[in-house]
């Protein structure tokens, strides 16, 4: 403990220390102390030697980070040569002290861990990551909340500055799976390779076995496969499971809502029993039991077979796909008005799949879709014979319809000529209306060409040459063309797919852009929509969007902005999607640029939530 700070000492004359509180991490202290100006409590962590400077400059990293789950960092200083940070109080049972009388039930674990993992992948996409995950720091706060500190701040008191994005981020992955590991079992699975991080208090050590825990499952009856195998192939000695707090969201969901509540005869410091939503039965480890017949959450695990994701989905991994993001399933069968399609069968367009239940399972290779062959048009019948003075003329050139002893007219040498002659009109017209576009003040521009048999012909019609005054002329503007598209993702600066925007506009109506899959319509609170930016190749009026998709339901907006501003200006037109969508302006806009602004996904044929888009026209 600080001889310079202690009881009573007032830190930036605002923060009066009060008392000191239990901190597992040397060199730093912990209390509980008053802000003076705010009347209100706070914890302030005296940082006394070591990586003062890193941890004080990671701090204020973490500050930047705004999340109910994260504590947040008030005020960040010095003190007599002491670094200190404040933040919020910590309210709650760690999770050390509420699995010290039983582990957790599998629902408990679940959703503690989940919430914990939704708000480190929020900072992970600020740049910030934790990197010394133990009990001591996720707390479950008397009204259901979980509470997690020490971001960026603990890992840089014990000397971890990190790495690459790659391993900073798979080291957070592997941090949460201990902390439902500890949860589901009572004991902690320390990190051979990290020794320098404190563990979970009191929490005994985790039995070893080859290197690696002893499966959850074969510690505690009645462990989830799904949670059993997660755990088992991630603090494996294999480079398995998932690879970012995001992935392993979509690994845990769903998940039901977390109840804390403490019995009324406990005293101060006892273990506190987080309870969730019914289940039907008493829940092992401190669960209360509940009515069988509620059913408002859907929390029961699948089961699935223990094995390695990598190896699960070593055929389905191309080079740079992103994470987390799941590709689409095989395309259903499909009809279109776009044209025929290119070949009888196709394969979508492949991915890294998105770790979801069952997660480790083998995956099937999609079937192929088999198209239906697009109608062959009938040509008409044949007209009847018709009969010109003496000569006969059929249906097929040269057919002999005369009888051997009359005297046939071949018309085959008239045809040809007046093939020519048409051709050679057609080139003419096209250069004239060529260089009077090119120079519309000089009407005797036009190339003479060249003599040929067919040259009296033209010069006896000039009657049927158009003159300057009666070319047609294009509307102003144009009609809409499309220059350029991008995606839009408000939370991602890389957007949703962006190698594939172009196959939206491409007219081949067999490949399509398509979001990320989401396990709900609102992009499973990650985002509030995802936008599709069009810019033209100049300003035009713009009076009807019509979208070609392969899915039904959702909503969509269309905006006259750009992809800097997509919600910018009013909503000119708004419905879901569907096989083809027309939406119509209202009032039609002269614009060079357009968002669609995606605000509700609609369901996929695989259980999530995502649009695929084939084709985009604009009138």
């Amino acid at each position: 403990m600080s001889e310079v700070v202690g009881r009573g000492t007032v830190l930036a004359g605002r923060y009066r220390v009060l008392s000191p509180v239990v901190s597992d991490l040397a060199g730093a202290s912990a209390w509980q102390a008053t802000d003076q100006i705010l009347d209100r409590p706070v914890r302030v962590r005296i940082l006394e030697h070591g990586a003062v400077a890193p941890a004080l400059d990671a701090a204020r990293r973490a500050a930047l980070v705004t999340d109910a789950r994260l504590v947040r960092v008030l005020d960040v200083g010095t003190h007599e040569g002491y670094g200190y940070v404040v933040s919020e109080q910590l309210v709650g049972q760690s999770l050390a002290r509420l699995v010290a009388q039983g582990p957790l039930t599998a629902d408990q674990a679940r959703a503690v861990v989940g919430e914990a993992a939704s708000a480190l992948e929020i900072a992970r996409r600020r740049g910030v990551h934790h990197l010394a995950l133990r009990p001591s720091v996720l707390h479950v706060s008397p009204d259901g909340r979980v509470l997690l500190g020490g971001l960026a701040l603990d890992a840089a008191l014990l000397g971890d500055s990190g790495g690459d994005a790659r391993s900073t981020t798979r080291a957070d992955a592997v941090g949460l799976v201990r902390l439902l590991y500890a949860a589901l079992t009572g004991l902690w699975p320390a990190d051979p390779r990290a020794p320098q991080t404190p563990g979970g208090e009191t929490l005994p050590p985790a039995p070893i076995v080859n290197g690696s825990p002893v499966a959850p499952a074969d510690l505690v009856p009645g462990v989830p496969n799904d949670l059993d195998t997660l755990c088992v192939v991630t603090l494996g000695p294999n480079d398995d499971g998932p690879h970012s707090p995001g992935e392993l969201v979509r690994e845990l969901e769903p998940w039901g809502e977390i109840r804390a509540s403490v019995a009324e005869t406990a005293t101060l410091g006892a273990p506190m029993t987080a309870q969730f939503p019914p289940t039907g039965a008493a829940a092992p480890g401190g669960g209360i039991p509940v009515p069988a017949d509620h059913d408002d959450q859907d929390t029961a695990p699948v089961t699935v077979q223990r094995q390695s994701v990598r190896t699960a989905f070593a055929q389905q991994d191309p080079p740079g796909a992103n994470r987390p993001g799941t590709p689409p399933p095989a395309t259903p069968s499909r009809a279109t008005g776009l044209g025929p399609v290119p070949s009888d069968t196709e394969t979508p367009p492949t991915g890294l799949p998105l770790i979801t239940p069952p997660a480790y399972a083998q995956a099937a290779p999609p079937p192929p879709v088999v198209r239906r062959p697009v109608a062959q048009a009938t040509a008409p019948p044949a007209p009847p014979e018709e009969t010109l003075g003496t000569f006969g003329f059929s249906d097929v050139i040269g057919a002999d319809t005369t009888p051997p002893t009359t005297r046939r007219f071949d018309p085959t040498a008239l045809i040809l000529i007046l093939v020519v002659v048409a051709v050679v009109i057609g080139v003419i017209f096209a250069f004239r209306a060529l260089f009077s576009s090119l120079d519309p003040g000089d009407s005797s521009a036009d190339p003479d060409p060249s003599p040929s048999a067919s040259a009296p012909a033209v010069v006896a019609e000039p009657s049927a040459e158009p003159t300057a005054a009666e070319t047609p002329v294009a509307p102003a503007g144009g009609p809409p063309v499309i220059a350029s598209t991008t995606s839009i993702d408000p939370s991602d600066a890389d957007g949703e797919h962006q190698e594939d925007v172009a196959k939206a506009y491409d007219g081949d109506p067999s490949t399509y852009w398509y979001t990320q899959t989401y396990k709900r319509d609102d992009f499973a609170g990650f985002k509030d929509a995802v936008g599709y930016a069009i810019t033209l190749t100049q300003k035009t009026t713009v009076s009807t969007v019509t979208l070609r998709t392969n899915s039904t339901g959702g909503n969509v907006e269309v905006r006259a902005t750009d992809a800097s501003n997509p919600t910018g200006g009013p909503v000119l037109a708004s419905g879901p999607f569907g096989p083809e969508t027309v939406l119509t302006l209202d009032p039609a806009t002269e614009t060079q640029s357009l968002v669609l602004w995606i605000t509700q996904l609609p369901p996929a044929p695989d259980g999530g939530f995502r649009v695929e888009v084939t084709e985009i026209a604009l009138s």
